[in-house]
């Protein structure tokens, strides 16, 4: 296993990952390596020739990122990816020439496929970079689902997903609460199952939730079946003798059902109110989350001074009892369990002044977090796939898109759409001056600017390099576009005078 000579790095600083490159061209592993060096220095380079001294390195060196050429001596790489399943991210390169032939890599679990001859130091740079991030995130996401995961498989009531094919219903997964309770394991279910299959046969006919009661070895179920887009979701719960701890299973449900329908965050939190009544009999309460989090309005309301208010910084958070004039209340942080420890909401409880409080709203703080917490890393893996990286604009596929919707709606009412493109004079000046990072700086002001100039309603996107894109919906003339530019848009940045030039519009009817 060749080691690519290192170029120093600059500053005296350490590299910063481990990169191992698999392709049969020592030259051509060599330009990738040179390729990175001219813009971070940093990365230290593996070379092997073939796919099965690649495997090895996977073990041996465990990379953080993997530069794989689609034909080896010995493998393709989409049989590389099939055979090895590499748990970093792995960018694979191609000729153009092999380009259609390479595009089942993708579905094998490559991060990205590059075209050989249009690689430049920057882009094969960012694409390392985006691959890691997407991938740093997909992590995250997983840990969360497999808490998820830990939560169904714990929970006191049974959960089974069940589809139905060919006159036949299949359980698909079922936690050990709905095998204990049911007797039954994943597979095909028996039509001995008497108690099941009437209560999934009505739910389909119907397409509506159902629920049944049945007595099974002394014990009192509650099966409640809900159709989804994949299958059948049943709610398994023994309620012999339980009253107050089915309704909070219930409401708990109810929270997870409305999360895993992916309904608005608004909704899934509102119905944690219901959790919160029938944990405590008798007591309210609510979430709050983002801006409401900065003015806590139900304290208000209660007359508490705002002095009053507990503490919201992250780590500083507390469960604190506050009251006012007209009533107090029990709030309790909702704090990320990452290292980050970032507050992500607060629950607020009507209730006395009772210490014993919190502790019987553990298991509720527990889960709005762990949903809170999924959210958040739902949105920025969005944002990543959606957002320009260096400048949070919308992407060039965000653009596209925009475009082909607001060009049908045009159509069908008869406005005019305005469409522009703006690019920099002298951008590549500030480059070859400042460095790229004195261009990334002037691409983040440029962008800063953009989005001051124009409406929220307008669409603002950098679709590569120097280059943005306008689209202006419902724009009464064409012409109008352009003199916002001289009185919003400052034609000159302070980078060695480089010019902002917005133009050339065109207008859609």
């Amino acid at each position: 296993m060749p080691l690519l000579p290192v170029v120093p790095a600059r500053f005296g600083s350490p590299h910063l990952l481990n990169l191992l490159i698999v392709e049969d061209s020592p030259e051509d592993a060599w330009h990738y390596q040179q390729l990175l060096a001219r813009v971070d220095a940093r990365i230290r380079c593996h070379h092997v020739e073939a796919g099965d001294l690649g495997a090895r390195m996977l073990r041996e060196l465990q990379p953080d990122c993997v530069l794989l050429d689609f034909h080896l001596p010995d493998m393709t790489g989409q049989e590389f990816l099939e055979q090895f399943h590499p748990e970093m991210p792995v960018l694979v390169i191609t000729g153009s020439a092999e380009h259609a032939e390479a595009a089942g890599v993708l579905q094998a679990g490559a991060t990205r496929l590059l075209n050989k001859g249009e690689l430049s130091p920057e882009s094969l740079h960012a694409h390392i970079t985006e691959s890691l991030r997407e991938h740093a995130l997909r992590e995250q996401v997983n840990l969360e689902r497999r808490r998820m995961q830990a939560v169904l498989e714990s929970t006191a009531h049974g959960m089974l997903f069940a589809r139905h094919d060919r006159e036949q219903w299949t359980v698909e997964y079922l936690n050990p609460a709905a095998a204990r309770l049911l007797g039954i394991g994943v597979g095909p279910l028996a039509p001995g199952v008497v108690d099941l299959l009437p209560l999934l046969d009505l739910t389909l006919h119907l397409g509506r939730a159902q629920r049944l009661s049945v007595c099974r070895a002394e014990r009192v179920l509650d099966l409640e079946c809900a159709p989804g887009a994949d299958g059948f979701t049943v709610t398994v719960r023994d309620v012999t003798g339980e009253g107050a701890r089915a309704l909070v299973d219930q409401a708990r449900h109810e929270v997870l059902q409305r999360f895993v329908e992916s309904r608005p965050l608004t909704d899934v939190l509102r119905s944690v109110q219901d959790l919160i009544g029938a944990t405590i009999p008798g007591a309210s309460g609510r979430v709050l989350a983002g801006q409401m989090l900065l003015t806590w309005p139900h304290l208000a309301a209660l007359g508490v001074s705002t002095a009053a208010y507990p503490h919201v910084t992250g780590r500083g958070a507390r469960r604190a009892f506050v009251s006012g004039e007209r009533g107090g209340c029990w709030a309790l942080p909702l704090v990320a369990p990452d290292e980050g420890q970032e507050l992500l909401g607060a629950l607020l409880v009507d209730s006395p002044d009772d210490a014993s409080i919190p502790a019987q709203l553990d298991d509720v703080v527990g889960l709005v977090t762990l949903l809170l917490v999924q959210a958040r890393d739902q949105t920025r893996l969005q944002q990543q796939a959606w957002q320009d990286a260096l400048t949070g604009l919308p992407n060039r596929s965000v653009f596209m898109d925009q475009l082909g919707r607001h060009l049908s709606a045009a159509e069908r009412s008869g406005s005019l759409l305005a469409v522009g493109v703006l690019d920099l004079d002298g951008f590549k000046r500030v480059n070859d001056t400042y460095g790229h990072a004195g261009g990334d700086e002037l691409l983040i002001e440029v962008a800063r600017r953009l989005r001051q100039a124009f409406r929220t309603s307008d669409v603002v996107a950098r679709v590569g390099g120097d280059e943005f894109t306008l689209l202006l919906p419902d724009w009464p003339d064409t012409d109008s576009a352009a003199p916002r530019r001289p009185r919003d848009v400052p034609g000159q940045t302070g980078w060695g005078g480089v010019q902002l030039s917005p133009e050339r519009f065109a207008g859609v009817g």
